[in-house]
């Protein structure tokens, strides 16, 4: 059952609201894993949530709920009152109006909408079944899953604002180990899209098993400053860490390393990182939590940071526009990037690891919660990858611990290569990034 946003806004006004919005999110999903030939789990589940606000009396009321029926606008219209009258806040409460352009975009693609079951079962047992021939030091498939998400949101509010967006997006997963000796390693890959002629089981395959086969055999470097390649993955899990101190909150709290930064150099002029949300794929998003226009913008501009982020009540602290970042919190809203796009360089991946002599290639990084102080930007992490010998990958690390200090990583990037890649965990379109030295410690 969908809320009545009308009668919401009726009552509101016979209240003596000043103002008023409303949010409602539906989603259904399924999800499917599969073990040993055999379904290991089918679920199904619905979600609603409706997020409303209100002031009345100058002060300013919210309220969240689940639980949809005719009963449901005046609940809204009671809560909101009684929480106003509780808040202390000296601020002037608003209500945004609204953006004056918004770049709205088709993205629902119905096929995924109706993407039946049965054929999603048979592909995850195709996945499996394909893993175990690939090759005999597969000696277990850990978990085959399937995910399809069906989803439609919309945002309103008494000034006349209308926002709505409706998406679906599906999901393939696997988790294998392989064993040589006594060796043990694991590998996994996800997949995820909005268009079901995507998916191509033949290298989803491929990726999973090759991901966990390189593996084999790795062992320790010498411990010492080499030259480092990180892999799109890694790289874009780095970039996520030094850009999270944008957020203007942080800068006014002194907390960050980007305090009196802006439109200055703080990263190598190599680096130029774009956030762009309008880019039509599953991180697709034209309005952000607070009915803000999401808009393509840079931020990093040849190593220059070129704005911080501001939800609307830092925005109007600070005298500047909102950037559209605002994501709600359990009441509370806080800016975070939306997707982001590394601009690529001109040479391969291996045209730029050619150049080295003896380095060492991430494409693992373990440890983030533990290892990585977001303040200070030091960081020790345990890594696994390659080692790079007169400019090709050779023999596979593992069991290395990578530190270092992000500003210093940034600012010594020595060449982007070109092999752009959707890593789906970081919601970033990067490349492969090579940074000139880097403390392994290894054996």
């Amino acid at each position: 059952m969908r809320i009545n946003e009308n009668k919401f806004f009726a009552l509101a006004k016979e209240n003596g609201f000043e103002a008023a919005d409303i949010c409602y999110s539906h989603a259904t999903s399924t999800s499917i894993s599969v073990f040993h030939k055999e379904i290991d789990s089918l679920t199904e589940h619905e979600s609603i949530v409706v997020t409303a606000r209100g002031i009345i009396n100058g002060k300013f009321g919210s309220v969240e709920t689940e639980q949809i029926d005719k009963t449901t606008p005046q609940f809204l219209i009671n809560s909101i009152k009684d929480t106003a009258r509780i808040i202390e806040k000296d601020e002037k409460a608003f209500i945004f109006k609204g953006s004056k352009k918004y770049h709205k975009k088709n993205v629902f693609n119905k096929a995924v909408a109706e993407m039946d079951v049965s054929d999603a079962i048979k592909t995850c047992f195709e996945i499996e079944k394909k893993l175990y021939a690939y090759d005999k030091r597969i000696n277990e498939v850990i978990t085959v899953g399937y995910e399809n998400e069906v989803g439609d949101s919309f945002l309103a509010n008494s000034y006349g604002l209308k926002l709505k967006s409706k998406e679906a997006t599906y999901t393939y997963y696997a988790q294998i180990s392989v064993k040589e000796g006594d060796e043990i390693r694991t590998g996994f890959k996800v997949f995820a899209s909005m268009d079901p002629n995507e998916f191509d089981i033949e290298k989803f395959v491929k990726d999973v098993a090759e991901d966990a086969l390189k593996k084999l055999g790795g062992a320790p470097c010498k411990s010492k400053k080499y030259p480092v390649v990180f892999s799109p993955e890694t790289f874009s899990t780095l970039l996520k860490c030094f850009l999270g101190p944008i957020d203007y909150e942080e800068i006014e709290k002194k907390s960050s390393n980007f305090v009196d930064k802006l439109n200055t150099q703080v990263a190598s002029k190599k680096l130029t990182v774009i956030e762009n949300g309008l880019a039509k794929n599953i991180f697709f998003t034209y309005y952000d939590d607070e009915g803000v226009a999401v808009n393509k913008k840079e931020i990093l501009k040849k190593g220059v940071l070129k704005t911080y982020l501001y939800t609307l009540e830092n925005a109007k602290k600070a005298g500047v526009e909102p950037t559209g970042n605002g994501v709600d919190t359990n009441g509370k809203v806080i800016a975070k990037l939306n997707q982001l796009f590394v601009k690529p360089g001109r040479k391969s991946e291996a045209e730029m690891i050619s150049k080295i002599k003896e380095g060492v290639y991430i494409n693992e990084l373990q440890g983030l919660h533990s290892g990585m102080n977001a303040r200070s930007g030091n960081f020790s992490l345990p890594s696994a990858g390659f080692m790079i010998r007169d400019g090709k990958l050779a023999e596979p690390l593992s069991m290395i611990t990578i530190a270092d200090n992000l500003m210093n990583v940034f600012n010594n990037i020595k060449d982007i290569a070109n092999n752009l890649e959707l890593v789906i965990t970081t919601s970033t379109t990067c490349p492969s990034v090579y940074v000139k030295k880097i403390s392994v410690t290894g054996k």
